[in-house]
């Protein structure tokens, strides 16, 4: 059969099948032309819907807000994309601070006294106190950490106590007489950052107040017999009010007042912070929202002019319409007394021709009046009203259910049915062109091949079944093996 069809013995000739494929190309298909249309206002309407997404977008929603204070000298404030526009009232009462201690006595140099040498074991962790310098008993947070002094100088212990990452940091400092001591602190603030260090002396004796153990610290040991450091700040918690509500924390860096809004306090003291959107963010966000539709209606209105593509469409023509709708409606804006596009400056303008879409203009002033009266209802109000635009832009564009892609579905099952239609049955009783031309291809009385018997008995099979007829006397005397006296007879 393939042969045969290939052969050209079963099919019409070369040339009417060329000429048939040019007169369909040569035809114009109005279903396919309207289809056509259609998918390039899907193609519109999803480069609209990307845009307003970006508009909407959380990280940009809010991303773009700056937080001020009050009072910077008691808390710097910063926010991170998601924080919320609001006003938060900060008291600070007492700032975290960490464990302190000072050398007793005092040298007259860094670098030349030594104060003694062998090793010290400093251990961080939190005293069970029954007075502010007096304690029961330590409890480590941390392994104990031994440094090894060799160079007896201040500057030499602490160089030594710095580059072995106790939790401790050791600093000379000059007193007031220009003399200089040596000065202990947790590395971290708060309550239970507390450290003890002990003493292991060359001298032999590792409590007095002789040679290196004059750093002994422990303050579970009596003053001047193992606690030879005099303590000059306690570790304490940060204390503070947020809106009234009382917290404290173990450090004074990142403390959270709200939703990804942080303060890092920098001493007592009262001062409001205030998160508002970013004037730049809202006029780019404004911006891109009237560029967006205004390019979605020239796209719109280029398919639904005089004469184009869809002008006529039922779905398509109501789209435009809808948008001009949508840009003019009020909103659910919360609280806020913004509720129409125009209030922040989005003006719509009416198209030249009625059934076309209109346009939006910013005026970039009545943001600015907008955003300084009500910066959250304005920015609100964009977002809300691209969400809204999306959504109805979702109605006609969505897959699966959108009215667009339906009508394009329903379009396209239209022109298969269109097409198996055209293909209309030839008559009863009649042999198409080619079944007789493979009849009479071979030469008189000449016997058909195998092939040409398969090939033919199942063309005439098929052909039967999509219009009906009788094979009489024509198959007769073919090389078939029929009777003359009889016949043979396929119908649908």
């Amino acid at each position: 059969m393939s042969s045969l069809l290939s052969g050209g013995l079963l099919l019409g000739s070369a040339s009417n099948a060329s000429s048939s494929a040019a007169n369909g190309a040569s035809s114009t298909d109005p279903i396919q032309v309207e289809l056509s249309g259609l998918g390039q206002l899907l193609s519109v309407l999803n480069t609209f819907q990307s845009s307003l997404q970006q508009i909407y977008a959380p990280a940009i929603q809010y991303g773009g807000g700056t937080a001020t204070s009050s009072n910077p000298a008691v808390a710097s404030v910063s926010t991170s994309t998601g924080a919320q526009n609001a006003n938060y009232q900060l008291t600070v009462s007492q700032l975290a601070q960490s464990q302190s201690a000072i050398t007793s006595f005092t040298l007259p140099d860094t670098s030349s006294t030594s104060v003694g040498t062998g090793s010290l074991t400093i251990t961080t962790g939190s005293y069970a106190y029954t007075s502010p310098t007096s304690a029961t008993g330590f409890t480590p947070n941390d392994t104990p950490v031994t440094v090894s002094i060799t160079n007896g100088t201040l500057s030499g212990i602490a160089s030594a106590v710095n580059g072995a990452n106790t939790g401790v940091v050791a600093n000379v400092i000059q007193n007031a007489s220009g003399a200089y001591q040596l000065q202990f602190s947790s590395a971290n603030t708060g309550t239970g950052n507390d450290f003890r260090i002990t003493v292991s002396d060359n001298d032999g004796n590792n409590t007095d107040q002789n040679g290196l153990s004059r750093l002994a610290f422990d303050q579970t040991l009596a003053v001047g017999s193992g606690q030879n450091l005099t303590q000059t700040q306690s570790a304490l918690n940060a204390s503070y009010t947020v809106n009234g509500a009382s917290a404290s924390s173990s450090s004074n860096l990142g403390i959270q007042l709200g939703s990804n809004v942080s303060a890092n306090l920098l001493t007592t003291g009262s001062s409001t912070i205030s998160v508002n959107v970013d004037f730049g963010q809202l006029n780019s966000n404004a911006q891109a929202l009237s560029n967006a539709f205004n390019t979605v209606q020239n796209g719109i209105n280029g398919l639904l002019g005089n004469g184009a593509t869809l002008q006529t469409d039922p779905i398509a023509t109501q789209l435009p319409l809808l948008l001009n709708q949508e840009v003019q409606n009020t909103f659910s804006n919360g609280s806020s007394l913004l509720t129409s596009l125009s209030q922040i400056g989005l003006n719509y303008q009416s198209p030249s021709q009625y059934g076309l879409g209109g346009s939006l203009t910013l005026d970039v002033n009545s943001l600015q009046t907008a955003y300084n009266s009500d910066s959250t209802g304005t920015a609100n109000l964009v977002y809300t009203a691209a969400q809204a635009l999306n959504t109805l832009s979702n109605s006609f564009a969505s897959y699966g259910n959108g009215s667009i892609v339906q009508e394009m579905n329903s379009l396209q099952d239209q022109d298969i049915s269109n097409q198996l239609s055209a293909q209309s049955p030839l008559p009863n009783n009649t042999f198409p062109y080619n079944l007789q031309n493979l009849l009479s291809y071979p030469s008189s009385n000449s016997a058909l091949t195998a092939q040409q018997i398969s090939g033919l008995a199942t063309y005439a099979l098929i052909y039967s079944i999509g219009a009906p007829y009788a094979l009489e006397s024509l198959l007769v005397g073919q090389g078939l093996g029929l009777s003359t006296s009889g016949s043979f007879s396929a119908t649908a």
